[in-house]
């Protein structure tokens, strides 16, 4: 009988410890395949959204590279649809990777904007910026960068609106590439802000838009960082520079009083609290070349990142709370090249968000996912 009693004791312990890792390995959500990218993949490109469009603006498909091609990403209407992609005139300025763009109303009307990025290739970096009409497909150069401001690559965008009208901005980045041996490792961290309804005039030219530095921002610089907006509130996380991966979380608020929000307001990401334990599994959280998308969440929008050169874990903000929640991991967890930097990411206006590309090694992916939030993962198993 106690040999019996034995055995018994120890299948049930194996039972337990088996049930309790596959629950740590199962998270909320899961990633469901949308319509592929029907053109070479590629990596780093340039996204914006216009209204239930998004953009990829050029981007590397290999061999550093960079491609001049611009295609629209059309939202599926139903949850069963998978969307589709249409491919526009190619973009009229030298092409690139790792620049960055947004969308701004301007008079009423939607337009996007591109700019900075290097050519691997050439190991050129870039300062100019680009107005895209969708009605036209057509391009415009507007103001670039300062004269004093350094071109950049990895560097980050987003907008926001002030006082009723939409600005643009951008900050960080990497200017290194332009081989000086006093400058080879600069990283960035100024920011500054695109104002589209003032002119720019270098020489006997005009241009659209005016850039402004945006002052108080104390953190970090850093290369390949994420960012997401969320009622207004621009989060600026992850990235990398001289001393690894970044840690420090930043938000920018243009209509708070300070602007700038960070520690103690925003914790970091990484187990940096001895005395609690709500970080303690925040370690994949750092990472550079991720991308950050924004989804609805039990009717509200919630943040995330996923991606980047550490691996596909993807996590959900919590911006009542401050707390960073893991979800299903990029692909379903499933297998296949999930560790990819560069990827692209496109969030809707009706809560819906879109992530696939980007490379991994060698290996360029061409695939489009959508994240679907509480629901079990696995649930369609579409990496099979």
């Amino acid at each position: 009988m106690k040999t019996y009693k034995c055995f018994f004791l120890i299948v049930l312990a194996g039972v337990l410890v088996s049930c309790q890792n596959d629950s740590e390995d199962q998270y909320v959500g899961d990633w469901r395949r949308r319509a592929p990218f029907t053109f070479e993949g590629r990596s780093h490109a340039a996204t914006f959204v216009i209204g239930n469009k998004g953009y990829v603006c050029c981007g590397t498909t290999g061999n550093k590279t960079p491609v001049r091609h611009v295609l629209e990403y059309s939202s599926p209407t139903t949850d069963v649809g998978q969307g589709s992609w249409k491919e526009l005139k190619p973009f009229p300025g030298l092409a690139r990777e790792q620049a960055v763009g947004f969308s701004l109303k301007v008079n009423g009307k939607d337009y996007g904007f591109m700019g900075t990025g290097w050519n691997g290739f050439t190991e050129t970096l870039y300062k100019d910026f680009w107005k895209y009409d969708p009605d036209k497909d057509e391009w415009e150069e507007v103001a670039p960068l300062p004269g004093n401001v350094f071109p950049r690559r990895g560097a980050i965008a987003f907008s926001l609106e002030v006082g009723g009208k939409e600005y643009g901005y951008i900050g960080c980045g990497w200017a290194g590439d332009l081989v000086e041996e006093e400058i080879k490792n600069l990283y960035l961290a100024d920011f500054y802000r695109f104002n589209p309804g003032e002119n720019t005039v270098i020489g006997d030219q005009t241009f659209m838009g005016k850039w402004e530095v945006v002052e108080g921002y104390g953190g970090p610089k850093r290369n390949g960082a994420a960012v997401f907006v969320v009622n207004n509130i621009a989060y600026i996380c992850t990235g990398e520079n001289g001393s690894g991966a970044v840690s420090e979380f930043w938000a920018y608020d243009p209509n708070g009083r300070a602007g700038w929000i960070t520690y103690p307001d925003l914790r970091h990401m990484a187990d940096t609290n001895p005395d609690e334990d709500f970080d303690d599994d925040y370690g994949p959280l750092r990472r550079a070349f991720g991308v950050g998308y924004v989804v609805m969440v039990n009717g509200e929008l919630r943040g995330h990142i996923v991606g980047g050169r550490s691996g596909g874990s993807n996590w959900e903000y919590n911006h009542h709370d401050d707390l960073w929640i893991q979800r299903t991991s990029f692909f379903n967890n499933g297998a296949g090249k999930t560790v990819r930097e560069g990827m692209v990411a496109f969030s809707f206006g009706n809560g819906r968000a879109f992530v696939g590309m980007g490379k991994s090694g060698a290996y360029y992916a061409d695939d489009m996912w959508e994240f679907i939030p509480l629901v079990d993962d696995y649930i369609y198993n579409d990496f099979q």
